[in-house]
Order: structure tokens, then sequence, then C-alpha cells
């Protein structure tokens, strides 16, 4: 197969060109634009049977207005002092700018503004210190689209442009945060590590091509094969979202690109490698881009098959973002293969002898045993010692395997962003001077067929609030029967009544008092009633399977960070009351369900999703690269051995990360974004056991031949230059994940390099062959008669046929 892709590309080069732009041209004009496709709000992926996504259903029947909307909060603040008389008429300048703004621009979709002016939730606006004041601002917008970005941007330079005209250097802090202000700052910083990543990827490419070839035309092939088809690989991506159930993120595009030019470029070099080589024998262009093809094809074929296969393992997970996400990378890949085995040939055959300028055509060399290579050192060193080479190792990785062995996966929201963001510090400021549970109430909704504005419904109400405001870890409990957070009962009357003349005249104009505070009362109460029941009430028509039905909310403010794990066993709690509660009134006040919404709700589902998936994903891929091995090695011992040698550099790798996340950004030691472990199991496995299978195909090949001390010896000197060239553009193409302004991607960009390096430098040439040969010495080389899988390798610059 691979000899006929090579005569093909050799034979037909223009044609091969033409098709790749043909094809990319088509799906141009016919898939839709990555950003109006890409989705990342988490509640969108979580499997239908997780109590966040039935509240979140039950939600978006009753209070629509709740989920396709969303709100920017601007948080005043002064760390240190009161906010002054002029702080305020600051903040009230702010609201009519806004309300002008909402006026002048339709378009923006912004809804009610509310300040510490509110009549009603006004005192809840303003701190109890003084220090901060909050200005929220209703969005028609959900929080991660791309109205919403702008939306939040124009807001924001209104505020600041009052700032100025107001001038001096004793200004308070404001910051835009609040789900819409979370959002923008995601898609900004999604937006920048995009174009960061790309601009360094490439940068990074073209220096390391141009410094292994010293030839510009030569580097720029792999360079236009890349492009090519990252440019395929995308629209193709973009079309697959039009299949029901596929789903892309924008993390996705980034990851697929980093994949496709640390991937792409590891393939070209083989290619590139072996096509030198063969020139170097004496063969004719075409002929030795023919052969180059046919030998190097089932390497590359092999090699892009273990990270194809454990990233499309990924697709039996539950959660779909990663059940979308892995696929789509690994199918991004197999692109990136294709390109290599048709478009690299085609472009070399075009460019010819030209391609080598100014170096020129490679020529014959000394013969591999001639040669005296730091591999060549290497290898006899660990030939010498194996023992204590492999201790040395094992002692290396050892600590840091044991800390990443603890590491924990932290699921908050704002993970992703850096503590300077704008929505990050509004966050930490509302945490600061208001209760931390106001940033993420749960909210508990009741639905039933009976009425609930009916004394039986009130009283129900009022015994869940008070029952609820008991629980330790429950700040505050908002429901129709208090509203504002208490229950409710009639204001106080005056204590105090001016006296104004004699008694009778005092006692006149006290029963005034009375009446018109009665009468305000009423009036007031009236009101909040009103309001209320159109923020606390909604009723469902009947349809066919089931009758009308009437559905109200409780919002519970915890005293925690709704986003810390110490929200959880609260949570837990109010759902176990729930079940042993709601049986109880069926007889008095008829059947109720109840679910649950809010960002504690979707982060403990979130968690319990993942890590699921994760340890299925995990041991699939496990097996399914164990059996590779087997299939490839065929020795149990040696393929389990494999294994082990890449687990630990996975478990050291974590521990490694979250020791740089504690340094540079300061986070909890012994936690990492969820998305780390995940994505770098399957990736660190699938590459490290990719670079073990060419080393130890080799050796076994090279023990039936020279027994097991040359055997390891030749193996590791002549691929050690080749894997080592592919390991650090692989590491360094993960690198630049860390230029990105989303901290996942630095974290992931981190463990995958360090992972990739630790492989390259540390398993691979010391792990591997010493433990191998530690077994294999005193035995005799393999039978003659045995029948080994014989893995095509790529040779890399200095290996030749022993003569």
């Amino acid at each position: 197969m691979f000899t006929f892709l090579g005569r093909l590309a050799t034979g037909h080069p223009w044609k091969i060109c033409a098709a790749w732009i043909l094809f990319g041209l088509s799906l141009t004009l016919i898939a839709p634009r990555w950003e109006t496709r890409a989705q990342d709000d988490d509640i969108r992926f979580l499997p239908a049977y997780c109590p966040s996504v039935r509240g979140y259903r039950l939600l978006e029947q009753a209070f629509p207005q709740d989920v396709y909307a969303s709100r920017v909060i601007f948080a005043v603040e002064r760390a240190n002092d009161p906010l002054t008389t002029q702080d305020m008429e600051l903040i009230d300048a702010m609201v009519a700018d806004l309300n002008e703004l909402r006026q002048a621009e339709p378009d923006l979709q912004i809804g009610r503004i509310h300040s510490h002016r509110d009549p009603y939730i006004g005192k809840r606006l303003l701190s109890h210190d003084g220090k901060c004041a909050l200005i929220q601002v209703a969005l028609g917008t959900p929080y991660l689209a791309l109205k919403t970005r702008a939306t939040v941007d124009r807001c924001e330079e209104c505020l600041q442009r009052r700032m100025a005209q107001v001038g001096g250097a004793n200004l308070p802090q404001v910051h835009a945060t609040g789900p819409a202000g979370v959002g923008r700052d995601l898609l900004t910083a999604s937006a920048d590590s995009l174009d960061h990543t790309t601009i360094a990827t490439i940068i990074l490419v073209v220096g390391i091509l141009l410094l292994v070839y010293r030839a510009p035309l030569l580097a720029l092939v792999p360079l236009i094969s890349i492009a090519i088809s990252v440019w395929v690989a995308l629209k193709l991506l973009a079309l697959c979202t039009l299949i029901p159930g596929f789903y892309l993120v924008n993390v996705s595009q980034i990851f697929a690109i980093v994949m496709l030019y640390g991937a792409g470029t590891d393939y070209c070099l083989f290619l590139i490698s072996r096509y030198r080589e063969e020139l170097m024998e004496g063969q004719t262009q075409e002929r030795a881009l023919s052969r180059s093809v046919g030998k190097v094809g089932g390497a590359l074929a092999a090699s892009a098959g273990t990270v194809i296969c454990g990233l499309g393992l990924m697709g039996l997970a539950e959660f779909a973002k990663v059940r979308c996400g892995g696929p789509a990378i690994a199918l991004s890949l197999a692109v990136a293969l294709a390109a290599s085995l048709t478009l690299t040939p085609a472009l070399l055959r075009l460019l010819g002898k030209a391609v080598f300028w100014p170096v020129g055509t490679p020529r014959r060399q000394l013969p591999w045993e001639a040669r005296e290579t730091i591999w060549c050192k290497l290898s006899r060193w660990v030939v010498a010692h194996p023992l204590w080479i492999w201790a040395t190792a094992v002692l290396v990785l050892l600590p840091l395997a044991i800390l990443g062995l603890q590491v924990k996966a932290n699921y908050r929201a704002t993970g992703e962003l850096a503590p300077t963001s704008s929505s990050v510090e509004g966050l930490h400021a509302i945490q600061r001077h208001f209760t931390p549970g106001e940033t993420g109430p749960i909210t508990v909704l009741l639905e039933s067929t009976q009425d609930w504005t009916t004394p039986a419904g009130q009283a129900y109400l009022a015994h869940l609030s008070q029952g609820f405001a008991r629980l330790d870890n429950v700040a505050e409990v908002r429901s129709l029967t208090q509203p504002l957070g208490v229950p409710e009962k009639s204001p106080p009357l005056l204590r105090e009544q001016p006296s104004l003349g004699g008694p009778q005249q005092g006692n006149l104009l006290a029963g005034l008092f009375k009446k018109v505070q009665r009468g305000m009362s009423d009036a007031v109460e009236q009101q909040t009633q009103k309001v209320s029941r159109q923020f606390y009430l909604a009723d469902l028509p009947a349809n066919e399977q089931e009758p009308a039905r009437h559905v109200t909310r409780l919002d519970l403010v915890l005293k925690t960070d709704p986003f810390d794990p110490a929200s959880v066993p609260t949570l837990d709690v109010i759902q176990t009351w729930l079940q042993e509660e709601l049986p109880r009134t069926s007889a008095s006040f008829g059947e109720v369900r109840s679910e649950c919404y809010g960002v504690t709700v979707s982060s403990r589902d979130l968690a319990q999703v993942t890590e699921r998936d994760r340890t299925r994903i995990n041991g699939l891929v496990l097996t399914g690269i164990f059996l590779i091995l087997l299939i490839l090695v065929r020795r149990p011992w040696l393929a389990a051995y494999l294994l082990v040698t890449v687990l630990l550099s996975y478990y050291a790798t974590l521990g490694a990360t979250t020791l740089v996340a504690t340094w540079w950004h300061h986070r909890p030691l012994g936690e990492v974004d969820w998305r780390v472990p995940f994505f770098l199991f399957t990736i660190l496995v699938a590459v490290g056991e990719d670079y073990n299978i060419l080393l130890m195909t080799r050796a076994v090949k090279e023990r039936k031949r020279h027994g097991a001390a040359e055997g390891i010896r030749r193996a590791l000197a002549r691929t050690g230059g080749t894997i080592t060239s592919c390991g650090l553009i692989m590491a360094g193409t993960f690198a630049t994940l860390m230029l990105a302004g989303l901290g996942t991607l630095i974290q992931i960009g981190f463990a995958l390099a360090f992972g990739v390096l630790l492989d390259t430098f540390l398993v691979r040439p010391f792990l591997v062959p010493a433990f191998t040969l530690m077994v294999w010495r005193g035995q005799e080389p393999a039978p003659a008669e045995e029948k080994i899988y014989r893995f095509p390798t790529a040779p890399g610059r200095h290996q030749r046929r022993a003569a």
C-alpha cells in the first residue's frame, strides 16, 4: 500500500497538490464557520441523567430568562477605606451612562440595571463594610456568546470613559465579573491563545527545520504540508459539527493545531531522513522518494496509529466535550499523516534537487560502524553499567511520581483564567465584602400540580425555607415567602411619634401617623409580593404527557465559595433532606418533584462524570497499547515493563506540573485542572510508547543477529538521533501552549512538554534498555526460526545497513 502511495505521489505530483487544494477549497465552501459552531458551556455536555442537567431543563422551561440571558456585575471597590460620597455619585453616573447606552444601542441587548439605589435589592448590592458596591446589568445573550463579549466590552468602555472624565488618582477600582464577565475573559483568552500559540509554533518549527537541514526550501516543504493539513483538518472538523451529537470547543482548535504541527513535523522528518539516505545510496530522485514512502510508511502509520487509537478511545466518554474532542484531534492527526505520505513527497518531487540548496544533494558517508557519535558513546555506557543506570533513573523519577500520585483534579470554572484577569479579581472582591455564596447560589426548583400561592403551598415553602436556613453552611434562603432572605412580617410601626401641642392633639397626630404608615406598608408589601411572584413563580401549561404544573424556586446562598469542594457536602445534605421531606407532603399538598441547579451542582456532576470517564478510558488505553506492544515485541514481560515505564513518567510529570503551577501561578500544591491528567495520560502514554516501540523492535531484531548486549547497544545508537530530534520537536510544539492566556493550556503545555522530554532523555535511553539488558543478559539470542513482527523503523541520518 505504501509503495503504491509513493509511486502515486512521485508519478503525479501536480495532481496530488491540486487534489489537496481542491479538497480544502471544497470544505471551505460547505463547512460552517468554526466560531458559530463551537460551544464551551460544560452544562451542555453532561449526560442527561445528571441532576444539574435535569435542573437546567426545568429552569429553562419555567424561568427561561435566567437560562438564555446572562449578567455582568461591575464591582466598585476600595480595598482599605469605605466608599466616599463622591464614589457613590460616580456609581450613580455610571448607572446613568449604562442606561443611555441601553437606549442608544439596542442591539447590545442590555436589560435591567440594578444598583444600590434599587428599592428592593439595593441593600444587597452594598457591602456591610461600605467598601464595595455592585452594579448588575442583565444581558439577553448567553455568557459565552461572541455578542456577550462585545456587549461587556462596550459597557466597560462606557464606565472607563466616565472615570476618565472624573479624573484624579484616588478613584475606586472597577472590575467586570459575573457570568458574562467570566465568559468575556474566557473568549478573549481563547482568541489570544490561538494567535500566540499558532505564531510561536510556526516560528519554532521553521527554526528547527532550518537548523536541521540548513536548506530553506527543504524546511519550507514540511511547513507547507502541515499548513495545508491544518487548513483541511479544521474545515473538516467544522463540517463534522453538522452531525447530530458532535460538538466542538474552542480549546480543541488550539490542541489540533499544536498536535498537527508537532506530529506532522515528526512525520516529515522521518520521511525526509529516509529520502536523504536513498539519495546517498545513488538512487534517482523519483525512485528514492518512492522507496522512502514505501519503507517509512509503515513506521509512520504505526506511530500515528498509537496516538490516534488513544485519542479515539476518548469517544467512549460520557462527557461530550471529551467524547468529541479526542476523536476530533485524532481525525486531525489522520489528515497530517495522509499529507506527510502524499503531499510532502509530491512537493519534494516538484522541487527536485533545488530543494537541497545551498548545501547540495546528500553524498555518500562513512559506514555507520566507522562513525563515532554521542549516541554510540552513550550506548556503550548503558551496556557497561545497566543496573546502576536503571537505579539512578528510578530514583530521579520516584519523588515526583509519589507527588503525582497525590494530585487531585480542580473543577473551578475560573481556573482557566489568570488570577490577574478582571473577572477573577472581581469575584475575589465580591467574596471579600459579601457572602462568598452570592456569586453562585444553589437554586432548588419545586414542581407540583398544586398552586404554590395557596395557604398550604406557602406554609410548606416557609417550612422548607426555615429548614434550609438552619443548615450550618447556609447563609441565607430566598423564596416566595421570604424574597429578601428573611421571613416576611409586618413592618414595625414608628416607635416614637412627635408630640405637638396637648395630649389630645398628640393622640390625633399619632393616629394619623399610624394610618399613613399602614397604608405605605400595605403598598410596599403589595409591590414586593408582585415582584417576588414574578421572580419565584412560574406556570407550565399542560401537554399530552403531563397536566398543568406550577414551579417555584428557592435560592440558597452558602457561606463558602460555590466552586469550593467544601460546598459539595452541603449540597448533598440539601438533596438528602428533599428526598426525605417531599414524600411527607404528598398527602396534604400533593406530589412534588425537586431539582437542583447551580455552579456547585454542575461542578460536582462534572467531577463525578469525568472521573468515571478517566478511569474507563485510561484502562482501555492501557489495554489497547499493551496488546499493540505484545503483537510487536512478542514478550508479555517486556510489553508490561514498557507500560510501567510510561506510567512512571506520567505520574512524575503530574508531580512536576503541580510544583510549577504552585510556584508560577500560586495554585494550591497537589491541584491541577481536571483536563491535565485526562489529556496528559492519553497523549503521553501513546507518544512515549511510540518512541519505545521504535527502540525495542530494533533491539529485538539486533539481538537476533548480534546477541543481547550488542543488540541493545546498536539499537540505542542507531535510533537515538532520529527519536531525540522528534522528541525535541514534539516537546517544543507542546511548550508553545504555555504562551496561551488560559491557565489550563499553560498547565497542559508544560505537562506534555515535560513528559515528552522525560520519555526522550530518561525513559527511552536509560530505563528501557538498561532493564531489558539485565533480563536478556546471560540468555541466548532468539532462535532463527522465531517469528518476530518486523516493525519498519525510519532510519536516522546516521543509519546504514551493516556491511
